[in-house]
Parts: structure tokens; C-alpha cells; sequence
């Protein structure tokens, strides 16, 4: 739900030069209206909650849905079109005044009904609970500036024991990745200014890029293997606990022989409308957004967590709590504990070139600061495949995962684990998919 923030949103702030929002100040940046005239026209993300809502009528035709977050209107207009008795639009920002003449100009004043609230303080009639709860709250790499802390609020308080919530599902995603064109244009371009040698002022350069996340689109063709599920989120069950520290060791073979910049990262989100009648007939759809570098982009684009120098990994030691409080987003690249910034085990630039078949492994981990849940440190270690511990199973090729994998997946008739959930999509194709 992010379009605002930009790469610099995510830089690393000195505490004493803290830009960190208030909650007034959070809310009252969504009053800018070209903020929604992106969201709304990104159509990849507005059509799928536009199908997963019209195309699903049997949960919202006579039912009380909550959107969270409701911004212009958009999907309460899609939730009264789609049936809705009555729709719930939560916005905290000077938006609701708008969304209310919204809902009178296209004649569904008796039903959408604006709550100019946070969701946190908002308070229903004795006993009302809602039958559907939608929110457009994900973020850059999903987590960034969300509001999933506040939906979860709503669910608890609000949703009927047999209620639906869209997106019903999330999943992270991660893959190493080259970012070749970006290292031409910001990084290579210092050596060699006019003549001279402004090989410093590159080194320094990139000292500055592993600071912080790039938020770019990376080409199918710019990821180096096949992609990891590092997280599902099922949104019904999950809790704030759940979210506060997600961390996951991945191993992976090389598919693409090429530079490794870094992990790119990006998320799919499910709105599962499948259910059965007295027959066992299925009906409803399930459609899934995704923002992976072979869909249709959309304004999260994909997140890429940078390794820093070749063939130098600095270990530092993780930001105080007050630090963290002042930060949106900070990437710490790490070698094992009680290392200190040494050269890598391997050549001078093999951290940066892979073969193919080559094994890697890294741990990436998401820490929620406790001062302001909207924001989130990233951690990412590299591991070392021969030494360090591999999850079981493993999507690497080295020998023991493979017959691990194999044993497991035979037990389990024939599911993959490539993916986070059972279906078997591939998370590398992107399109949104259809039941």
C-alpha cells in the first residue's frame, strides 16, 4: 500500500536527523491524491481485488464487510456492486470526506458507511461482527510501511468465527539476482570520469547502495536460480507475534551463470474464494497478485538486498532498539558470528561471480522495530553450504538434500517445495492465476 515511500523512504536515518512518522503524519500523507491515483492505476493490483470480489458474489452479497484502510473507496465500491448489506470503510486520513461523496455519487450511500478512524479505535454496535474484511495493506517486499499489523486488529475485534479475509494468503519470495545495468549506470561510471580515476568515490558508492534495499524491477532473465517461498502468511490465522521476526535459512543451486548482486525480493497474495456445495461442486475463484519479476509490474516493483563489496563482507553487530526505532529499513550483510571484515573464503570476486550448479546459501531475516511496527530491519547473512545447517527439505542440488528432498516428497506423494503452498504455482511466472 506503499507508492509513496521511495528508495530514500528506506535509507538508513541518523537518530539525531530522525524523519520517522508519526501516526498523524502517516495518515495525513495519504490525503495527497496522486498517492491513490497510483494505486488505483495499477492495474495489476486493483483489477485482481476487482476479480477476487466480483467474481466471488457468495461472500458478499447480503454480507457486512470492513475494508481497512479504505483510501478513495475503491474496493467498498467493489464490495457494494458485489452485494454487500452494508460495507464498513475504515480511513483514517481527511480521505473520508471524499470517500463519502464517493459512495453518494455512485448511489451506495445507504450502504457503504465511512468510518473516519483508525481501525485500532473503532467501536461497532453491541454484539456486530463483519462477514468479510478486505485491505489493501502490503508494502515494498510486503512488510515495508504495511498496515498487516493493524488488519490483524480488525480481524480479532470484527470478523465473524466463520469470516473471510482478502488477501486470504501471502507469500515471500526470494532469489539471488545480478543487477548489471544499474552497476553500469551508478557504480561503473566512477571509473573512469574524464579521464581519471574515481575509483574511490565507486567504492564509496556502493558502501552506500548495501545501506539500504533498491527498489527497481528486475528482469526474469536477471535472476540467478529458481525461486525460494521463504514465508506464507495464512492472513485468518496468523498473529502479530508471527510477524514480528520471520528469518530463514535458503540454500539454492545456480540455474544462470552470472554476477550476484544480491537477493531480490518480491510477494504473492491469494484471494480464495473456492467453496463446495451439498453436491462436493466447486465454485467461486481463487486469483492471486503477484509481483514477481515476470508479472505485469505494479508500483512495489521488486525489493533487491545488496551484497556490498566484492569480495568483502562486513560484519556489523545489529542496531540498538533505538536505532531501529529511527529506521525504516537497514541491510546488514554478514559472515558467520566472530568474524570481522575479512576477505571471503573464496576468490576476490566469486562472491559476485556464479557458475551454474554452483550452491549458495544466505539467511534473510525481517525484524519488526517495536517503536513503529510499519517498520522493519533486514538482516542478510551468507552461509556457507558446506558448514552451515540446511533446512530440511532443501532446494539445493548438493547430494544429501537431494535424497532428503526425494524421500520427503515421496512421502508426501509427489508435493514440491518450491513453493509455499501445495498448489505447485510457480512463483517465477508471476500471472495472475485464475480457479
Amino acid at each position: 500500500m506503499d507508492p509513496a515511500a521511495s528508495v530514500e523512504d528506506m535509507s538508513v536515518v541518523e537518530e539525531n536527523q530522525s524523519t520517522k512518522l508519526t501516526e498523524d503524519q502517516y495518515f495525513s500523507s495519504y490525503e495527497d491524491l496522486e498517492i491513490h491515483r497510483l494505486m488505483v492505476g495499477d492495474v495489476p493490483r486493483t483489477s485482481a481485488y476487482r476479480t477476487a470480489i466480483l467474481d466471488n458474489p457468495h461472500l458478499f452479497k447480503g454480507k457486512t464487510v470492513m475494508d481497512v484502510g479504505a483510501g478513495t473507496g475503491i474496493l467498498s465500491l467493489f464490495a457494494a456492486a458485489a452485494g454487500a448489506a452494508r460495507v464498513y470503510a475504515v480511513e483514517a486520513s481527511g480521505t473520508a470526506a471524499l470517500l463519502e461523496q464517493v459512495a453518494r455519487d455512485n448511489g451506495f450511500s445507504e450502504v457503504i458507511t465511512v468510518l473516519h478512524s483508525r481501525v485500532e479505535d473503532v467501536v461497532l454496535p453491541p454484539d456486530e461482527t463483519v462477514d468479510v474484511i478486505i485491505s489493501e495493506w502490503m508494502g515494498f517486499y510486503l512488510l515495508h510501511e504495511s498496515m498487516l499489523n493493524s488488519v490483524l486488529v480488525a480481524r480479532d475485534r470484527f470478523l465473524s468465527e466463520e469470516g473471510t479475509i482478502f488477501p486470504s494468503e501471502a507469500r515471500i519470495y526470494a532469489c539471488p539476482c545480478s543487477l548489471d545495468d544499474l552497476y553500469r549506470e551508478q557504480l561503473d561510471f566512477w571509473d573512469d570520469v574524464y579521464g581519471f580515476n574515481m575509483s574511490a568515490v565507486r567504492s564509496s558508492a556502493l558502501d552506500e547502495k548495501a545501506k539500504k534495499p533498491e527498489v527497481c524491477i528486475v528482469k526474469p532473465e536477471h535472476l540467478l536460480a529458481k525461486p525460494a517461498c521463504i514465508k506464507t502468511l495464512n492472513l485468518r490465522w496468523v498473529d502479530a507475534e508471527e510477524i514480528a521476526n520471520i528469518a530463514e535459512n535458503v540454500f539454492v543451486s545456480i540455474t544462470k551463470a552470472g554476477s550476484y548482486h544480491g537477493i531480490c525480493v518480491w510477494f504473492e497474495c491469494d484471494f480464495d474464494g473456492i467453496d463446495y456445495d451439498e453436491e462436493g461442486e466447486e465454485f467461486g475463484k481463487l486469483v492471486t497478485l503477484s509481483t514477481s519479476p515476470s508479472s505485469e509490474p505494479t508500483h512495489w516493483k521488486q525489493t533487491v538486498v545488496l551484497l556490498g563489496k566484492i569480495g568483502m563482507v562486513t560484519n556489523e553487530k545489529s542496531q540498538s532498539e533505538s536505532d531501529t526505532e529511527s529506521t525504516n529499513v537497514k541491510n546488514t550483510v554478514q559472515l558467520p558470528a566472530n568474524s570481522q571484515t575479512v576477505p571471503t573464503t573464496r576468490a576476490n570476486s566469486s562472491y559476485m561471480k556464479l557458475e551454474e550448479d554452483e550452491v549458495i546459501g544466505w539467511r534473510l531475516e525481517f525484524v519488526q522495530s517495536s517503536g513503529n511496527l510499519r517498520h522493519y530491519t533486514i538482516t542478510l547473512q551468507m552461509l556457507d553450504p558446506e558448514t552451515d545447517e540446511h533446512p530440511e527439505p532443501c532446494l539445493c542440488s548438493m547430494p544429501r538434500c537431494l535424497i532428503i528432498a526425494k524421500f520427503i516428497e515421496n512421502e508426501l506423494e509427489g508435493k514440491t517445495f518450491s513453493d509455499c503452498s501445495d498448489r505447485n504455482a510457480n512463483p517465477a511466472t508471476g500471472a495472475a492465476k485464475e480457479k
